[in-house]
């Protein structure tokens, strides 16, 4: 059974039903550690480069302003980050093995997540399937698509 296990957590209705899925399948389950990863999303496209050579006020004044959205999106993801932590220890597993990760997105978030898995050791990756339509839901995410396709080494859980 897995002992290291990566949830990949956002605030998709599909994220929450891995955080349920890990609960109730390794709540009871001594020595489990749980990673509750969430990977920051691209900067929205006002925070882009205006199409010239930005002067150093400007430059600056622009770094300050993205850091202080990446600042406020890590304080709304420690909040579902608590809200799932608290779930996993309602679920009998002990504080010190559910921990939470933040991080800044430097390429694809598959990517990012394998990467992480891969680094870390982790056993297993749990993760939600995009919530779509009716037809459309039969269809995976593309994110957990490309995590099922690339990740070795490791067992990957697409809870629904």
């Amino acid at each position: 059974m897995s002992n290291k296990i990566i949830v990949a957590l956002d605030s998709s209705h599909g994220a929450w039903r891995a955080v349920e899925y890990v609960a109730k399948i390794f709540g009871q389950t001594p020595g489990v550690e749980v990673t509750l990863l969430h990977v920051l999303a691209d900067p929205p496209a006002v925070f882009w480069d205006d199409g010239h050579i930005l002067q150093e006020n400007e430059r600056q004044a622009r770094q300050k302003i993205v850091a202080q959205w990446q600042l406020a999106q890590e304080k709304e993801w420690q909040i579902l980050a608590n809200r799932a932590r608290e779930r996993m220890l309602a679920a009998g597993l002990q504080g010190k093995a559910v921990t939470s990760k933040f991080k800044p997105k430097m390429s694809d978030v598959a990517e990012e997540i394998i990467e992480e898995a891969t680094a870390g050791g982790y056993d297993t990756i749990v993760m939600g399937r995009r919530g779509l339509g009716t037809v459309k839901s039969l269809l995976i995410g593309s994110v957990a698509q490309k995590v099922m396709q690339y990740a070795r080494g490791c067992a990957v859980i697409v809870a629904e």
